[in-house]
């Protein structure tokens, strides 16, 4: 049986999609319906209808532009509908691309919330980290946060940090500017033969006696802004990790994706394809959830 339509519908929701392709630009009458082969007549009974409504502002000078209900609309889609539904086909996309495991992370009330997995993030490993939280505190959290505001980026790092970090706030100003204009962040390979961040996350939710973590934290090595990366290095690199934001319609950080690399000697030109990929990715998921960034524009 075939669907049925409805043409007037079909020309409202015309009109509407005309006017969001236009922004913030009015557009006339007549522009209006020359655009959507309408008559006036017919066009300028769907225009009354939806400044009556709220859905369309008239201006002054008579040309017609978005109205002020579409955000209230626009709030409630956002919260009913399911973003998760949206952003994991991104990270399912990656894993095809890249062959390589995909995390969704968001922050949550302080913490850094694993939100979407895709693909094993350990060899034969059992957990599935989604739903896991871990405290957002220097040095955990950084990709989750540098693509926020300054004042952001300035109060998580006021908190007393769970292992010492080398004082080099030039340096990570620095790597936040970059990494802004550049939309991802390398988390570097260490010397230690585990993360020494994914070791620390694992500490402190462990629930053990704050005594014991104090001890374990002591055997872990200092954190270092050196080790992540805005810019493809020359030659081989050792990638842990790589991170690019999804933003949201208020250009605020909402999501991170985070791409789990961890090879070593990985040639430049592999790891200069992957940043790409995931940067562009992540562009489109917030795209996807009608968000755009601050630090392009």
């Amino acid at each position: 049986m075939p669907e049925r339509r409805s043409p007037p519908t079909e020309r409202v929701t015309q009109v509407l999609n005309l006017l969001a392709e236009h922004g913030g630009a009015p557009l006339s009458l007549a522009v209006v319906a020359e655009r959507l082969d309408l008559s006036k007549p017919t066009c300028l009974g769907i225009l009354t209808t939806l400044t009556e409504t709220g859905f369309v502002h008239r201006t002054e000078d008579k040309t017609y532009r978005l109205g002020p209900a579409l955000t209230r609309i626009g709030r409630a889609a956002e919260g009913g509908i399911a973003p998760l539904d949206v952003l994991v086909p991104y990270l399912h996309a990656l894993h095809v691309d890249l062959g390589l495991s995909c995390l969704l992370t968001t922050l949550r009330d302080g913490d850094l919330v694993v939100v979407g997995r895709v693909g094993a993030i350990t060899v034969g490993g059992p957990r599935d980290l989604v739903g896991e939280r871990f405290p957002a505190v220097p040095p955990l959290g950084l990709p989750e946060l540098l693509w926020s505001s300054d004042q952001v980026v300035d109060s998580w790092l006021e908190q007393p940090p769970l292992l010492p970090v080398a004082p080099r706030r030039g340096t990570l100003r620095t790597l936040v500017k970059e990494a802004r204009a550049s939309g991802f962040l390398i988390e570097r390979l260490t010397e230690a033969p585990a993360a020494r961040n994914d070791v620390l996350a694992e500490l402190v939710t462990s629930g053990m006696t704050a005594s014991v973590i104090a001890t374990l934290r002591g055997y872990l090595p200092d954190a270092d802004w050196e080790e992540y990366a805005a810019a493809v290095p020359d030659g081989t690199v050792d990638v842990a990790t790589i991170h690019a934001p999804v933003h949201d319609h208020y250009g605020n950080q909402r999501y991170t994706i985070s791409v789990v690399v961890a090879r070593r000697r990985v040639p430049a030109r592999t790891c200069a394809a992957w940043t790409r990929t995931i940067a562009d990715r992540a562009r489109e998921a917030s795209a996807a959830i009608g968000g755009w960034s601050p630090w392009e524009r």
